[in-house]
């Protein structure tokens, strides 16, 4: 439960030497290279503090390093290809024949690997830009079939027509190809045009696709009244001007078409299982074309003078020594590393054992801890594996999570952000089997369901769904969410006295710790379960005491720091207001009782359906108990989805607004060093020592 302690790097080396030292920075993996903003804070502390003692920033160029990747064309055209390597890999996804392991994501490549795809950089783009050029062709096709089908449609209720599409006028006479939805829609037309076009003639072809296609002829001075007709009654009509042959050939014609142009897409699609064989390259290249970029990014974020060059970044300081030896032996250059100014932050590394880092990519999602304050991840992490498992309560459940993660943690190599976020389930798993035990749920009753209620598994401590304990269910949450919440405010404490704030922590914490007490204490004859013990008969009494003492203490304290008088007095006058904070807070713990109820309730209702649909309280046990086990299994996959994605959200939400709003401050900025960001493959270590370049 640790933020690595950082130290400010300042770096002067020799230009020739650049390339070189970012390579090896790289291989190194602990360097946080400062961006456009940082440098400028570092120059400027460095100035004010006048610490720097060789290089002068004077006279070295301080480009902004975003406006010099725009304009850097190696860095473009990289981006460019990376793009173009991307769309390959997912276009030949479905056509990969490589073998996989079980939830694999990165494979094992050596860096001879990435140098030799870096190498065949021109003919692995090639290959890829003939396979998007396929992909373009395999779409034009799909586009060309469309339209034909489209055609095919439109000319299939008129393969009856014998004639000529195109040929609808004559020196007297004009043709219209229309279709209505029934014969009566047909006969109120004819009536309509009776009048206004008495030379029109009906041929009414076979039904066809629920609509009815029929040929008007008129003479061509009636044709524009004939018009002014259809615009007022329900028909379609066609335009085969275009088509100049009988409907079945045509139709022909167009089938013979779209089946060649479906060989053809076919014939590219099988090309795709042929490129397949290349997406091993393309992966490679891909992670090569990252390791350049990230290269060139890091060349830019550094100020260059005729001869030297000046890096500015953070390292951990436990990593300082073997900087200096790596960098300082094999070249010429200049080192300093400062503690951070009073003005600066620090990037924040995060340096936690199995447990804290578990929850790590949850609180990277509210927002990076501030260097310098109490990193709280382990404490986190056990409370939100609590939360989980409470809400999951299922040791069904829980035995499936728990080995699930196991199986995924020993077989796969995962990325770093990914292997915590299934540790975090792992410790979940755990919980929900624990809860599961306690209060009796394995995958609900099934025992007693699929015994027909000769066996039952008893809880360890007491049934939830049993009315006699609702108000003990109810009462334990929200003691759950009193130690949650006083843990909070420990932790704030915590960081006031890290900081040498001993007064702060007093005033802020201690005194709310009192004043808080006397809430719950004074509300205990109100709260379900609580108000029928022993321990409300003893402690009631001292709530009203406590609370008015903590009132006082937090009057004249809370506006000390104010100038204004008045406020300084009685700037605590507003703390009236959070008792309601305070009891608001740990309702919201009842959710715990809901989504553990709504867990167990759902499963058994599950169950009884099953065992219902399935009969199972009847004759033929053997195939009715196979129809069981097919809804159960589909009723609790669904339950065991959408209950773990409820607890999961549930679990953040507590973490997030009841524990990290009362103390955390966040805002930091991640530590991303220099390294080795791969997306594909990973870099095996070599076994031997590595050799230093001199």
């Amino acid at each position: 439960m640790a933020v690595s302690k950082m130290k400010r790097m300042s770096l002067v080396g020799l230009l020739r030497d650049k390339e070189d030292i970012i390579g090896r920075l790289q291989e190194l993996g602990t360097i946080h290279i400062s961006g456009y903003d940082e440098i400028c804070q570092m120059k400027e502390a460095a100035e004010e503090s006048e610490q720097l003692q060789a290089g002068n920033l004077d006279g070295l160029s301080l480009d902004n390093p975003e406006e010099a990747l725009r304009s850097n064309k190696e860095y473009q055209t990289i981006t460019e290809e990376r793009e173009k390597l991307k769309r390959c890999i997912e276009e030949l996804a479905p056509f990969d024949e490589r073998k996989k392991g079980l939830f694999s994501f990165l494979r094992p490549v050596k860096a001879e690997d990435l140098a030799d795809a870096g190498s065949r950089r021109a003919s692995i783009i090639a290959e890829a830009e003939r396979i998007i050029a396929t992909d373009a062709n395999v779409r034009e096709k799909e586009e060309s079939a469309a339209r034909i089908e489209t055609r095919l449609k439109s000319i299939d209720v008129w393969r009856q027509y014998p004639y000529v599409l195109s040929d609808v006028t004559s020196q007297f006479t004009t043709t219209d190809f229309l279709s209505a939805e029934s014969l009566k829609e047909i006969d109120e037309l004819k009536s309509a045009l009776s009048e206004a076009v008495p030379s029109a003639d009906f041929w009414v072809l076979d039904r066809s696709e629920s609509v009815y296609p029929f040929v008007m002829t008129c003479l061509r001075d009636e044709h524009p009244a004939a018009e002014k007709v259809f615009t007022s009654h329900r028909i379609t009509r066609y335009d085969f001007s275009d088509i100049d042959s009988a409907p079945e050939t045509f139709y022909n014609e167009q089938k013979a078409l779209l089946e060649s142009e479906l060989a053809a897409k076919n014939e590219l699609l099988e090309s795709r299982k042929t490129a397949a064989s290349h997406i091993s390259d393309f992966e490679l290249l891909y992670d090569y074309l990252g390791i350049k970029a990230e290269k060139i990014k890091a060349d830019i974020s550094m100020s260059d003078s005729t001869v030297t060059f000046r890096l500015e970044g953070w390292v951990p300081a436990r990593n300082e020594s073997a900087v200096k030896e790596e960098l300082g032996d094999e070249f010429i250059c200049h080192m300093e590393f400062s503690e951070p100014a009073d003005n600066e932050l620090p990037p924040t590394k995060l340096e936690n054992g199995f447990i804290g880092s578990a929850v790590e990519p949850v609180e990277s999602m509210y927002s990076m801890l501030k260097y310098g304050e109490l990193d709280p991840s382990a404490i986190s992490s056990i409370f939100y594996a609590l939360f989980f498992g409470f809400m999951f309560s299922d040791a069904g459940y829980g035995i499936i999570l728990t080995l699930a993660c196991l199986i995924i943690l020993i077989k796969c190599k995962l990325r770093a952000g990914m292997k915590k976020n299934i540790t975090l389930f792992l410790f979940s798993g755990i919980s929900t089997t624990f809860w599961g035990i306690i209060f009796g749920s394995w995958f609900g009753n099934l025992v007693q369901t699929v015994s027909l209620g000769k066996f039952a598994i008893k809880p360890l401590w007491f049934d939830p769904q049993d009315s006699a304990n609702t108000e003990h269910f109810l009462a334990f949450t929200l003691l759950l969410g009193v130690i949650h919440l006083y843990a909070a405010y420990g932790m704030k404490a915590a960081n006031l006295i890290r900081k040498g704030k001993w007064l702060d922590a007093i005033c802020d914490v201690f005194f709310w710790y009192i004043f808080y007490t006397g809430e719950i204490l004074f509300l205990l004859p109100y709260i379900p379960y609580y108000k029928n013990t022993q321990f409300c008969a003893s402690y009631h009494k001292y709530g009203i005491y406590l609370l008015g003492i903590g009132f006082l203490l937090i009057l004249f304290t809370k506006g000390r720091k104010s100038k204004n008088p008045f406020i300084k007095m009685f700037g605590g006058i507003t703390c009236l207001y959070s008792l309601v904070d305070m009891l608001s807070d740990c309702l919201s713990y009842t959710r715990l009782m809901a989504m553990g109820l709504a867990t167990s309730v759902i499963i058994n209702v599950f169950n009884s359906i099953a065992a219902s649909a399935a009969g199972l309280n009847t004759a033929g046990i053997t195939f009715r108990f196979i129809v069981f086990i097919i809804i159960f299994i589909a009723a609790n996959l669904f339950n065991f989805a959408i209950n773990a994605l409820g607890a999961y959200v549930n679990a953040c939400r507590l973490t997030y607004i009841e524990f990290f709003g009362k103390f955390y401050e966040g805002d930091g900025t991640e530590y991303a060093p220099l390294t080795y960001n791969t997306e594909y493959v990973y870099i095996e270590e070599e076994n031997s020592t590595k050799k230093k370049r001199r």
